[in-house]
């Protein structure tokens, strides 16, 4: 999985393709979803080779989703959601997923360093909903060592375009230090094994990324859909002065993709 989908596109769809998956689930704005649902397809994506990086590849991407009422919910990009609290439009509760792995590689920029395996992780999330906008937050802790955590904030306004079942709205992701060190960091035993020459670079925590997510999910028929998601996104802080964006890469992450999905 880990060489078709690189981790922060996972969180792309999180915030664009799934976001819409939830909130027009029944093909109306802010209505919870009724009993099991289950969803299969597929698409592709246009998006970096790792996060900061300025070379684009066309990737593969199964969708499958599971869903029940307002409480449950299981999908590849987010994992696994239980609702322990929902209340006029509130709905909070636990999370677990996966963090799939950097590879080494992808991009001469990585080379020598090593892979980042994948991990689990746990976390949290929370979302409330009135009239057209949902405000969420969602935190990721990774397992394994030094993955760290990661904690995404966003606002959503959702209506419809022709037909259109349409959401669009900003995000900004924080992570810790470990998080920081381990994605854009360099050591200096990574630095002394690169073939650019990089020198050894601290990354600190703090707001890591903002920009701009958009979804639109066409129905064709009561069972197929067309979603399309764009989104632009922002490096900032330590993360745009690390060498493998400011120097080989891009702080400026473009991702665009087209799925096709089959509702049970």
């Amino acid at each position: 999985m880990q060489k078709f989908v690189p981790r922060f596109v996972l969180t792309v769809l999180s915030a664009s393709a799934m976001f819409a998956s939830n909130a027009f689930a029944d093909g109306k704005p802010n209505t919870p979803p009724i009993g099991w649902s289950f969803a299969l397809g597929a698409g592709g994506l246009y998006a970096p080779d790792y996060e900061g990086s300025d070379d684009y590849e066309a990737r593969g991407l199964p969708y499958i989703r599971v869903q029940y009422a307002d409480w449950l919910s299981l999908s590849v990009p987010e994992g696994l959601k239980l609702s322990l609290l929902t209340a006029d439009g509130f709905r909070a509760g636990v999370l677990a997923g996966y963090r799939f792995d950097r590879d080494a590689s992808d991009n001469i920029a990585l080379a020598g360093w090593g892979d980042i395996d994948g991990t689990a992780e746990l976390g949290a999330f929370a979302e409330y909903k009135i009239d057209a906008i949902r405000l969420a937050v969602d935190l990721r802790q990774g397992l394994s060592d030094n993955t760290g955590l990661q904690a995404t904030a966003s606002a959503r306004y959702e209506t419809r375009v022709a037909g259109a079942r349409v959401s669009i709205g900003p995000q900004l992701t924080w992570v810790d230090d470990q998080y920081s060190q381990t994605y854009f960091g360099i050591t200096p035993t990574q630095a002394a094994a690169s073939t650019l020459g990089y020198a050894p670079y601290e990354s600190n925590g703090g707001v890591k990324s903002f920009g701009l997510g958009a979804s639109a999910m066409i129905p064709l028929d009561n069972e197929w859909s067309l979603t399309a998601i764009a989104s632009v996104n922002q490096l900032t802080a330590d993360a745009a002065d690390s060498p493998i964006v400011a120097v080989q890469g891009s702080e400026t992450q473009f991702t665009v993709g087209l799925f096709a999905g089959y509702r049970f």
